[in-house]
C-alpha cells in the first residue's frame, strides 16, 4: 500500500485513490490544507495498485519524440484579454471542442474552490482560461477521463506537470483520444490558503467573491494583477507587491513541500504541449511587444504537433529555439522554486490568523510597495508604466512563469 514517508513524495495527483479498486483511498487535508492519501485499513486488499500508480514511485524517463518551441498568440483579442498570457490554451480547448471533444481543466465551484470542471461548451470552458496559483481538487476526475476515453471520445486534460503525470501513471498507457498539456509550474499553494484568503476578502468588501482573475492585464501583460469581483459590484486589483496571497506565492512562503523538489521538471515531458509565459518577446525575436501577451510552447509529440497545425488559422505563431525559450522566458522550467526559510511558521500562523496577519508577522507590506501600486494606475494612463518597467530591468525582481 502507498506509505507517505515525506512530503516531499506526495504531489496529490489522486493517481493512487483513483485507481484503489475497493475505494479504500481518500484525499484529506493536512494542517496545511495540502491533499493526501488517507487509506481505510478496513477496505485495503494490499493489492499495490496504488503504489503501481504513483507517478513519483514510478518516475519513469521521458524522451519526446521531438521537442520544438514555438512563440503564439490567439487572434481573437477579447480572449487575448481575459488569457494570462498570449491564449494558448483556449486555442488547443476550442479545437477540441469543434472536434465534439471534452476539456478538463481548472476553474471554480460555487465556493470559489479551484476544482478540476468539465467542459463540453465554449461558454464552460471561459472560467477555465487564465492561471489559477492554488492547487486544484481533482476528485473523481481520472476515473471519469478513463471512462470517457474509453468510449471513443476525445479528451483534453490540462493541468499542472504533476497532475500530467499521475493521470497518465493512472491510465497506464496513453491513448490515441487524449491530449495533455501541461505548464511552467512555480508551485502550487494549498485550498486552505486559498480559503483563508477568500474568507479575508470577503471580510474585508463584506461581500461573496464571485469571480476571481489571478494574472489580470489591467496595466498590461507585464505588469499583470490579481483581479477580484465582489457580487456588491465591486473589484479589487492588487499585485504580488501588496496582495498577501500573491506575495506569500512569489516569495515562496506558500508552495507545496513536494514543490521545493519536483521531478517532473525539465523540458522533456510527458505531455503533448507545455505552455509558459513569453515576457522577452522582444529579446527573443526583435520584433515590438504590444504589452497584450503571448505564450511560449513546447511540442513534445506528433499529436501535439498536428493539433498545432490544426489550430493555426486561430493563432500568430512562430517557431523559436527550444534553448532561448528556456533561457529567457522558463527559468522554472528545469529548476524548483527554493522554499522561504520562514515557511513552516508562516502556515501554523495562518491555521489561527487571517492571511495578511500571518504574512505580516513573516513579509510585511513596506510603504514602499503600496506607495508604487498606487501609482500604476496614472503610469498606465500615461504610458509610463512601459518606461517603468524598462528601467526597473537591471534590477532583480520576482517573475511569476506561469501559464
Amino acid at each position: 500500500m502507498i506509505q507517505i514517508k515525506s512530503k516531499l513524495d506526495c504531489c496529490g495527483c489522486t493517481a493512487c485513490a483513483s485507481s484503489c479498486p475497493k475505494s479504500a483511498i481518500a484525499m484529506v487535508p493536512d494542517e496545511e490544507g495540502f491533499l493526501y492519501p488517507k487509506i481505510d485499513m478496513r477496505r485495503c486488499i494490499e493489492c499495490g495498485a496504488c503504489e503501481r500508480a504513483c507517478p513519483i514511485l514510478n518516475k519513469k524517463t521521458v524522451i519526446s519524440e521531438k521537442t520544438e518551441g514555438y512563440i503564439i498568440r490567439i487572434k481573437d483579442n477579447k480572449i487575448l484579454y481575459e488569457s494570462t498570457s498570449g491564449g494558448a490554451f483556449t486555442a488547443l480547448a476550442d479545437y477540441i471542442l469543434e472536434q465534439n471533444g471534452i476539456v478538463y481543466g481548472a476553474g471554480y465551484d460555487n465556493n470559489m474552490r479551484v476544482v478540476c470542471k468539465r467542459a463540453t461548451t465554449k461558454q464552460q470552458l471561459q472560467e477555465m482560461r487564465g492561471s489559477k496559483f492554488v492547487q486544484s481538487d481533482l476528485g473523481n476526475i481520472f476515473q471519469d477521463i478513463k471512462k470517457e476515453l474509453k468510449e471513443g471520445t476525445t479528451i483534453l486534460f490540462s493541468g499542472t506537470p504533476c497532475q500530467v503525470a499521475g493521470l497518465l501513471s493512472f491510465l497506464r498507457k496513453k491513448p490515441d483520444n487524449l491530449l495533455c498539456v501541461d505548464f511552467v509550474c512555480r508551485g502550487v499553494p494549498s485550498p486552505g490558503l486559498w480559503d483563508n484568503y477568500v474568507k479575508y476578502m470577503e471580510n474585508k468588501y463584506s461581500s461573496k467573491i464571485v469571480g476571481a482573475r489571478f494574472k489580470h492585464k489591467t496595466y498590461g501583460y507585464h505588469t499583470s494583477t490579481m483581479k477580484i469581483d465582489f457580487a456588491n459590484g465591486k473589484t479589487y486589483y492588487g499585485s504580488g507587491r501588496v496582495d498577501p496571497y500573491m506575495k506569500a506565492f512569489v516569495r515562496e512562503i506558500s508552495s507545496r513541500p513536494s514543490c521545493a523538489a519536483c521531478v517532473f521538471k525539465g523540458i522533456e515531458r510527458p505531455s503533448d504541449i507545455t505552455v509558459f509565459d513569453c515576457y522577452e518577446y522582444s529579446k527573443i525575436t526583435g520584433r515590438k511587444d504590444d504589452n497584450r501577451g503571448y505564450s511560449s510552447i513546447f511540442v513534445h509529440t506528433e499529436k501535439g504537433g498536428k493539433i498545432l497545425e490544426a489550430i493555426k488559422s486561430h493563432i500568430e505563431i512562430q517557431e523559436e529555439d527550444v534553448n532561448s525559450l528556456v533561457t529567457e522566458n522558463g527559468v522554472m522550467v528545469c529548476n524548483s522554486a527554493k522554499p522561504h526559510p520562514r515557511r513552516a511558521e508562516f502556515y501554523q500562523l495562518a491555521e489561527h490568523y487571517p492571511i495578511d496577519k500571518a504574512l505580516n508577522k513573516i513579509d510585511p507590506i513596506i510603504l514602499k510597495d503600496k506607495i508604487i501600486e498606487k501609482s500604476k494606475r496614472f503610469l498606465f494612463k500615461t504610458g509610463l508604466i512601459t518606461v517603468a518597467r524598462h528601467l526597473n530591468k537591471g534590477k532583480k525582481v520576482e517573475v511569476v512563469e506561469n501559464k
